[in-house]
Formats: structure tokens, C-alpha cells, sequence
């Protein structure tokens, strides 16, 4: 085929004005990792402007408080419930759900949700770092923290009162270890059971 013999056509292009889209409203999901997912909550309760962020003042605790003081808006249910701060991991926190303590959520403390915008986190429990706030029934909690005492005592009692006749002067009865050393029969050799002789 010769070059000279192809016909080229002119395409002709019309220049005409940008396309202007629209703003698209619909909002963007995003998959984010745990750790991403916890650093956006956190982002969220952060002043947002530079001079929000130079009138926090610096947070001062009264005398015997600390970090993870219970909130003075809980305080008003101290007579009825026991509260206690909880290790975030799953492990900590199936044990704790187990024995019958309930994590503090808007659901439960809707009065105090009302009031306080920032006690709760996004996941709508009350969060310090990696503590979780729970509570549970006063009366549970007396009998959950008296079980290690109480058995403990109780074993005592058993072993101390163990045989009919009183302990001998100076015998706590307390458990003594039994000498298990091998003894010798009159030939000199010892009665167990000795690689190389017996096997």
C-alpha cells in the first residue's frame, strides 16, 4: 500500500465548555483498620481549630482524685450500683460480662447522655484510654468481692478442723510436707526401681 494513496479525512473538533458536575452529597464509606477506626473517634471529641486548642486549660484533679475517678455524674448512683473500670480487651471484658457486671452505655444512663456531650464515646459507652466503665448491683458486687476471702476461709477451717483431737502445742496444722527421700534396706541398696539393675 502506497502513503500516497490513503485518503486522510479531517476530523474537526469542536471546542466547547467545561462539563460542570455536581457536587455529590451521598456520603463515603470507608473501611478503616481498628486502630484507624479508634484514632477517627478520638479525632472527633479533639477541639477542632487552632484557638480552641489554646484555651484548653490544663485538667486539675482534687485531692484523692485521679484519671480514672468516677464521674461525678454517676456519683448520684453510688448507694445502688458499684462501679468499676475495665480492661478494653475481649478477654477482660467476657470475664467481667460472665460474673454479671453491664457496661455503661447511653441506653442504660439516658438522663446522663442528655446532659454531658462528652462523657460518652462514639461506641456509647463511657471510655479513659483503654478502661471501659461497667457496673453492677451493689449486693452483687459485695458478694463478688467476699468469695476469695470466704473461701479461703473456709478451707482453713476445714483443714484446721480435720481429726477429733486438738492440735499439739506449737502445730498451726497447716499442710507439711512428707519426707519421700528412698531408704535403704539392710544390703545398702534403695527399694525403688533403678535404670540399669531393675531394667
Amino acid at each position: 500500500m502506497n502513503p500516497s494513496d490513503t485518503k486522510q479525512e479531517k476530523v474537526e473538533v469542536k471546542v466547547t465548555e467545561p462539563i460542570q458536575e455536581k457536587e455529590d452529597t451521598t456520603p463515603i464509606l470507608q473501611v478503616l483498620a481498628e486502630d484507624d477506626r479508634y484514632i477517627a473517634d478520638r479525632m472527633k471529641s479533639q477541639p477542632k481549630t487552632l484557638d480552641e486548642i489554646l484555651t484548653v486549660k490544663e485538667k486539675r484533679y482534687a485531692p484523692g482524685e485521679h484519671r480514672l475517678t468516677l464521674p461525678k455524674e454517676f456519683k448520684v448512683y453510688e448507694d445502688r450500683l458499684a462501679f468499676r473500670w475495665l480492661n478494653k480487651k475481649k478477654r477482660s471484658l467476657d470475664d467481667a460480662i460472665i460474673k454479671g457486671w453491664v457496661v455503661v452505655n447511653k441506653t442504660i444512663f439516658p438522663d446522663i447522655a442528655k446532659k454531658s456531650k462528652y462523657l460518652f464515646s462514639t461506641s456509647g459507652a463511657v471510655e479513659k484510654g483503654d478502661a471501659i466503665l461497667a457496673c453492677i448491683k451493689k449486693e452483687i458486687a459485695e458478694s463478688i468481692r467476699k468469695a476469695p476471702g470466704l473461701k479461703s476461709s473456709a478451707y482453713l477451717n476445714s483443714q484446721l478442723n480435720k481429726g477429733n483431737t486438738p492440735l499439739p502445742k506449737g502445730q498451726s496444722g497447716f499442710y507439711k510436707p512428707e519426707d519421700t527421700t528412698e531408704k535403704e534396706d539392710d544390703s545398702g541398696v534403695g527399694q525403688g526401681l533403678q535404670e540399669g539393675r531393675d531394667f
